[in-house]
């Protein structure tokens, strides 16, 4: 098979909408079309990974062993150390636990957290490690080092940007990936009462093969009966039933995902979605799919 996920699964990529402390839906504003509208349309072909941080963090602390892909929250200064309150705060100027959702662009590319934040104090913190600031607009400000990721900092939102192209704003764009039809119809499958997702980009080289876009999200009820869905939009009835048969063949006896679902939505464009139930077995964690993307190479092969 032609290598065509390359920069994807290196990316820890997407999860819908949020949820309160008690596992139920929230009001939205959190969740994750309210995240993906703050991509860029131009940007549409990039990975993209989103966590409910508080969310995340809740389930970790209830259950390791099954969470703990979600162990980061999908933040980058989290991953692989110990969380750190005193660190937080001296080198960022802000506190972990004020950050309610994460979402990163591309493999590293570009990261952007919503809650609470100091302006005033992240400039502080930031200016004393040698960072520059300059306005961002409106109460937002941009600190930036020389060859140092640069950060731009507003009372609700903070970003991260490693490399040079595309970037995430601190305000929505007036043209986002959630304008674009095929987001929506993904959207619309996976559901806004999710706490995890990722979208592997809607590439060309996928449609070729059958496949417009392919989202993979995650919900729980409370702390228990975990399961993740797979939603493809494919570009035609006879793609989507090539592509809901190569999922069938993963739900037979022995298989993986034995014992699911698969089904074809209706359209001259359908939605193929799978679902599966979370376990601790490997593969079957919340988001083994984001590390492995079996899937994903399943349905491009």
């Amino acid at each position: 098979m032609v290598p065509l996920l390359a920069g994807v699964l290196g990316a820890s990529a997407v999860a819908c909408g949020a949820q309160n402390d008690d596992g139920t839906a929230g009001d939205g504003e959190r969740g994750l079309t309210a995240a993906l509208s703050a991509v860029p349309a131009s940007s549409a072909e990039l990975p993209l990974t989103y966590r409910d941080v508080r969310t995340a963090r809740r389930l970790v602390a209830t259950g390791a062993s099954l969470y703990r892909g979600l162990d980061g929250y999908g933040v980058w200064e989290l991953s692989g150390r110990p969380e750190s309150r005193a660190t937080f705060r001296t080198r960022y100027g802000f506190d972990a636990k004020n950050i309610e959702t994460s979402l990163l662009l591309g493999s590293q590319q570009s990261q952007r957290l919503t809650g609470t934040f100091d302006v005033d104090a992240a400039r502080a913190a930031l200016t004393k490690r040698g960072y520059k600031a300059s306005d961002e607009g409106g109460d937002g400000v941009r600190l930036s080092k020389d060859g140092q990721a640069s950060f731009a900092v507003s009372a609700s939102a903070r970003v991260t940007d490693w490399l040079d192209g595309a970037t995430l704003p601190l305000e929505a764009p007036s043209d986002a990936v959630t304008d674009d039809s095929a987001y929506r119809a993904v959207l619309d499958c996976l559901g806004d009462d999710v706490y995890e997702a990722s979208l592997y980009g809607k590439r060309p080289e996928y449609r070729e093969r059958g496949i417009t876009l392919v989202g993979v999200a995650g919900r729980v009820d409370g702390t228990k009966n975990p399961t993740e869905t797979l939603c493809a939009l494919t570009p035609s009835k006879a793609a989507a039933e090539r592509a809901a048969g190569k999922l069938r063949g993963k739900t037979g006896a022995g298989e993986r995902y034995a014992g699911s679902k698969v089904t074809v939505g209706e359209g001259e464009t359908p939605v193929v979605s799978l679902t599966w139930k979370n376990a601790t077995k490997s593969g079957l964690r919340p988001t083994d799919q984001e590390r492995t993307g079996e899937l994903l190479r399943l349905l491009l092969s």
